[in-house]
């Protein structure tokens, strides 16, 4: 038996993910001491289930595609580089969603609720659906370069796509970095 530690995530069209890797470059110019997402990474993660059983992992798909697929597809806009825990000291710098962060926040609140029934603890925080850019590194530190990249970018418009399903992900993180795997994908309806 091997523990996977598995995710739940929106990915954007190729457009709009190719307009929002544009943004990567210049951020990290700044030379701030950040670990900048590979373009291939860049996703709206939903919820973070942790780690599953690969035995349980059949039930959990289940469990995920008949909470999901009512859900209608909606359109996605993502705007406005933004941090986290505040934009004068990012330790997440990232970009928000626009358009469609109510059907987001619908599906997140729904997923939430299945998944708490099924023995996954809920998010503590408020959900803010965003796409991660970049995390502060051990030792790094934000400067004044980074802070008014960001500002200037603060609506920034990454264009809109429509979503049609959401991906459950698998992560594993080795010394070149993360690899997201998609196990399954729901469609909306």
């Amino acid at each position: 038996m091997a523990d996977i530690r598995t995710f739940i995530a929106i990915n954007a069209s190729q457009r709009v993910t190719n307009n929002v890797a544009r943004l990567i470059p210049r951020l990290e110019s700044a030379q701030a001491g950040y670990r900048w997402v590979e373009d291939e990474n860049l996703v709206i993660q939903l919820n973070s289930v942790g780690m599953v059983r690969d035995t349980e992992l059949p039930e959990l798909l289940k469990l995920i595609k008949e909470t999901v697929e009512p859900f209608p597809r909606f359109e996605l806009s993502m705007q406005g580089v933004s941090g986290f825990p505040s934009e004068e000291e990012p330790r997440v710098v990232w970009i928000g969603v626009d358009e469609g962060i109510e059907s987001l926040k619908a599906i997140y609140d729904t997923l939430a609720d299945a998944l708490h029934h099924w023995g996954i603890n809920r998010e503590r925080k408020p959900f803010v659906p965003h796409m991660t850019l970049g995390r502060l590194d051990r030792g790094g530190r934000w400067n004044d370069p980074l802070l008014e990249k960001m500002h200037r970018l603060r609506s920034h418009d990454s264009g809109f796509c429509t979503v049609s399903e959401i991906t459950v992900y698998s992560s594993y993180q080795d010394r070149s970095g993360l690899t997201y795997t998609p196990m399954a994908r729901v469609q909306l309806a």
